[in-house]
């Protein structure tokens, strides 16, 4: 066999591949048309942190742009000015959403809030007790913020709390309003799940540069402990403390911080 042809035999077999590999674990839309700097890409996806990146909405249509720092910061004062800028797009892990861009605060300046549903184990909401296998690989935030606010909308839980608090927050955060930018926010927002808020526990240090630079150090991620919608048990719902990253169950009576995320489906480039 000459050696040539042989060489880009085994350059077509390790792209297969690699293109088996990442449709195995959903990256559906690689096909041997993808470019190999595009697969490379996915690769890094697939491990690690591929990319952060400006979320905006346009406000000529209200639809989703992204931009890198350096598009955006390029950007005339002039184009600028046709975009809202609503958080940001961490892509990571097999997994991609947006991070709001700055901690929900109520009209009181109150900027913790409990979850709500004490001793009450909500239905369609797996609990996710000590040892439970796929704890970190929970990404429905979406259903989990729906079950939660439907379930408790109204229901006083035996510590007086009435409905759930941080469910309600997360769903209810606006990044934009008609009023104040001209266009209307209409992002699904959600209290994350617990893989979710594990993320951006992880790369809180890349997401607090960029959301530094783009947003102000006063919307950075805190050091303090942030409200998950994964559920431990009746009484307590899943947090992760930003200081160091240390995950725990706490009562669902006691108020901590909520950073929404709106779910992002495609797994494409």
């Amino acid at each position: 066999m000459d050696k040539n042809n042989g060489s880009a035999m085994l350059l077509r077999l390790n792209k297969q591949d690699q293109i088996s590999a990442l449709q195995s674990i959903g990256f559906t839309t690689v096909n041997e048309n993808t470019p190999a700097s595009e697969i490379a890409k996915y690769m890094k996806w697939a491990g690690t942190l591929l990319d952060l990146s400006l979320a905006a909405l346009r406000i000529e249509d209200g639809e989703q742009v992204f931009f890198t720092a350096s598009e955006w910061n390029s950007m005339s004062a002039n184009n600028r000015s046709k975009y809202i800028r609503i958080g940001i797009r961490v892509r990571a892990e097999c997994r991609q959403f947006i991070i709001a861009k700055s901690d929900c605060i109520d009209a009181g300046g109150t900027k913790t809030f409990k979850w709500g549903g004490y001793a009450t184990d909500l239905r369609g909401l797996k609990n996710y007790g000590s040892g439970n296998q796929g704890l970190y690989d929970t990404f429905d935030g979406k259903s989990n913020t729906d079950i939660i606010i439907e379930t408790l909308a109204g229901v006083k839980d035996t510590q007086g709390t009435v409905g759930a608090p941080a469910a309600e927050t997360a769903r209810a955060y606006k990044a934009c309003t008609l009023e104040s930018n001209g266009i209307e926010d209409t992002t699904v927002w959600n209290l994350p799940a617990l893989g979710e808020l594990m993320l951006i526990a992880k790369y809180k240090l890349e997401i607090n540069e960029l959301v530094t630079s783009m947003f102000g150090n006063q919307n950075i991620i805190t050091t303090d402990w942030y409200w998950s919608s994964t559920e431990y048990d009746a009484s307590n719902a899943w947090c992760v403390n930003m200081n160091g990253g240390t995950v725990n169950p706490n009562h669902k009576n006691s108020a901590g911080r909520v950073r929404p995320v709106s779910a992002i489906d495609s797994l494409s480039l």
